[in-house]
């Protein structure tokens, strides 16, 4: 082995155990932990605030599904459900009477209280068509006030945490009142086989407090359904727009289609053929003009308009000139003419008084006419 060869070696070994050090002493210094690192709510639980109801009345069994926009109110489900509605706000007469049917038939509606101005009974609002309106003040101290609500089958009432700046105020008869802090935070009143329930809060059955107190087992325990029932949680005002409904369920495709359009954008815009030179800026000959004007009367069949001047110019100068001739009819007129000139009558009755009709005859009954014409001023 030559010396250059063995120190090549060596320098290739040594290398290698410098690396394996340093390998060795970073593994060393590394220690393995479990870290949990808070991401905030889900998109899901941000856009539905009755995710975490829902998926706990799912495992209670009761049968729920929780919807955007207000088209449950307007398609009512069967009598024996439940439906759940944040601030239902002002419904049309046919649309309210459909609801109190549904109610008087059995059905249960749940309905959080929002506020409202003078008037809103007339107007078509929900709530205060049945004598109940939405009381807010603000107040000193803890912003929640816990009420005690006794349930059949617990051992002990139910602690619920209701805003302390939110209450209700009704002229009606509830059938059940909870009241904390010395005032009203729920009613339910009978309508036929049904109920209305009205909340002045609907924070404990949110994803923000239903998993404190008793918040999830009331929220089941008000909400339940009649036998066979299901329960609609209508968390949102408002249908999302086409737009956001597009996006949400092909992205890729709604970033092709701006692509296309992009494109075709710019390919309307860009110039199509090789330049064309720039108009010069000079007039036109007057003859130019003439002869454009002509031939734009002779390809629409308006030639009578270039040759009747003429012709009405050529007789008026042989009047003039021969006053004997202004008692004539115009066949008379061109026979004279004719024999005064010496041409063809058949010819000047033609170029006087007949529609030429093709581009050879036109030229000729202009000729005769300049001849006409010509012969009538030498006199």
């Amino acid at each position: 082995m030559t010396p250059e060869r063995r120190v090549l070696r060596l320098v290739v070994a040594g290398l290698i155990l410098v690396v394996v050090a340093l390998i060795g002493t970073v593994l060393s210094q590394l220690e393995r932990r479990t870290l949990e690192i808070e991401i905030g709510p889900s998109e899901e639980a941000r856009r539905n605030p009755f995710l975490a109801a829902e998926r706990f009345l799912a495992r209670l069994e009761i049968p729920v599904s929780s919807e955007s926009g207000r088209e449950r109110l307007r398609l009512l489900p069967p009598s024996t459900d439940t439906l759940v509605v944040r601030h239902p706000g002002s419904r049309a007469p046919e649309r309210r009477r459909a609801l109190d049917q549904w109610m008087t038939d059995g059905g249960r509606l749940v309905v959080t209280a929002r506020e409202s101005g003078p008037g809103a009974a007339e107007e078509g609002d929900l709530i205060a068509g049945y004598g109940v309106r939405l009381s807010t003040e603000e107040v000193d101290g803890p912003t929640e006030v816990l009420a005690e609500i006794p349930v059949e089958d617990q051992g002990h009432p139910l602690r619920v945490a209701f805003s302390s700046e939110r209450s209700l105020v009704t002229t009606a008869e509830p059938e059940m009142a909870v009241i904390a802090g010395d005032r009203l935070r729920m009613v339910q009143l009978p309508v036929g086989d049904g109920a209305f329930v009205v909340l002045a809060d609907d924070r404990f059955m949110t994803n923000a407090a239903i998993g404190e107190h008793d918040h999830a087992l009331y929220m089941a325990v008000l909400v339940a359904p009649a036998p066979g029932g299901t329960v609609w949680l209508l968390y949102d005002r408002e249908m999302p727009w086409i737009g956001a409904v597009v996006w949400s369920a092909a992205p890729y495709a709604v970033i092709a289609g701006a692509l296309c359009l992009l494109a075709w954008a710019w390919s309307a815009g860009a110039r199509l053929g090789p330049l064309r030179s720039v108009p010069g800026r000079d007039r036109r000959d007057l003859l130019e003009h003439l002869d454009a004007s002509a031939d734009f009367l002779w390809r629409h069949g308006q030639s009578d308009h270039l040759i009747k001047p003429t012709r009405r110019r050529v007789i008026a100068l042989w009047r003039r000139r021969r006053p004997d001739l202004g008692g004539l009819d115009d066949a008379a007129l061109a026979h004279a003419i004719a024999v005064a000139t010496g041409e063809d009558p058949d010819a000047v009755v033609r170029a006087l008084h007949v529609h030429a009709e093709d581009a050879d005859a036109f030229v000729r009954q202009s000729a005769l006419l300049q001849r006409l014409w010509r012969k009538a001023s030498i006199r």
